[in-house]
């Protein structure tokens, strides 16, 4: 108990010896309790400091002793006057730790947590909300990466955040494009991150950049034609739905690579079915999404949609896109591919 007060180890120990042996000197109390001499001097010196310990009066009595429960009170009472001091140092720290924040979130031109549509400029600034995120995300993320190649420090980062996440129970879903597995750096990247659990899919087409965290949050590109300079983190239920039904748009057309780890198959258009892209296409239109939209979404042009259209019309053998779009799902064609 008395180490607890900073009384040396052999402080208590020697209390209790000379209570029952008064008269004892240092060097028989040593060589009793198996210590050195300058223990017991030292612990000595400790319990008449504090008042447990004093010469008697008594000539015959050795020494006297004090109350063990006045000690107690004192140094209750002065624990409590230290952590109360503790306790106002640690409040002072929080206040200057979110001056300091404040500080940083402006220096570093970093958004602050309030609102719903944040923009995010230079790679830095985006690599940063990444980071955060793959620490925050706690159930799941989706993510669609539209991009051909990758540098090594990109994996790399990519791999660790993934890993970390993976640990932690966290759910990924990932689809990238059908050619980006010419690339050995991203097959490896792959295997690994799949033999720990994450889902990897690959699309003939990969319309956007996008990322999801726990259907709360996401980022999207706000340059189409660089969509790695800066981006828009979001947040907001209705924002996020829209982002999960987008990634769930294109997962549902992707699918996953073959035991071999080879790329899986391109399907070749038919006049008895629908490819990928009528597939995305006509879910596109169900939504009421305008051409222009879906261009921009599947990564051509207009006129290019509008062909497609027009050739979907025919092989459905509607008059109109509202009939294209019932025969389709009459024929199952909105579904996604067994």
């Amino acid at each position: 108990m008395l180490e607890s007060l900073g009384f040396v180890e052999a402080a208590e120990t020697l209390y209790r010896f000379l209570l029952q042996e008064p008269m004892v000197g240092d060097d028989i109390a040593a060589l009793k309790l198996g210590v050195s001499i300058t223990e017991v001097t030292t612990a000595r010196a400790q319990l008449i400091q504090a008042g447990l310990i004093r010469d008697s009066w008594d000539e015959d009595c050795g020494v006297a002793f004090g109350n063990p429960q006045l000690l107690l009170d004192a140094a209750l009472r002065k624990q409590e006057t230290e952590l109360a001091h503790r306790q106002e140092e640690l409040a002072e720290s929080r206040l200057g730790l979110e001056s300091l924040l404040t500080d940083y979130l402006e220096a570093t031109s970093q958004p602050s947590m309030a609102g719903e549509v944040v923009e995010l400029v230079g790679k830095e600034a985006i690599q940063r909300e990444l980071e955060t995120w793959s620490q925050k995300v706690q159930r799941e993320v989706l993510a669609l990466h539209p991009d051909i190649s990758y540098t090594a420090e990109q994996l790399a980062s990519a791999q660790a955040m993934d890993l970390a996440a993976l640990a932690r129970g966290v759910k990924i879903r990932s689809v990238y494009r059908d050619d980006c597995r010419n690339d050995p750096a991203v097959r490896a990247y792959h295997e690994t991150v799949t033999r720990h659990g994450s889902e990897v899919r690959y699309a003939k087409v990969v319309p956007a950049r996008l990322l999801v965290f726990d259907r709360q949050a996401g980022m999207i590109p706000s340059h189409t034609a660089d969509n790695r300079r800066a981006a828009l983190r979001l947040e907001g239920e209705g924002v996020a739905a829209m982002l999960v039904l987008s990634f769930d748009l294109v997962w549902s057309q992707a699918v996953a690579a073959g035991p071999d780890g080879l790329p899986p198959k391109v399907e070749v258009p038919s006049a008895e079915g629908p490819t990928d892209l009528d597939r995305i296409l006509l879910q596109l239109l169900s939504m009421g999404v305008k051409d222009e939209a879906a261009a921009r979404h599947l990564g051509v042009s207009v006129r290019t949609v509008r062909r497609q259209i027009a050739d979907l019309m025919v092989r459905l053998e509607a008059g109109s896109r509202f009939e294209a779009g019932m025969q389709a799902a009459m024929r199952g064609w909105l579904r996604p591919p067994d």
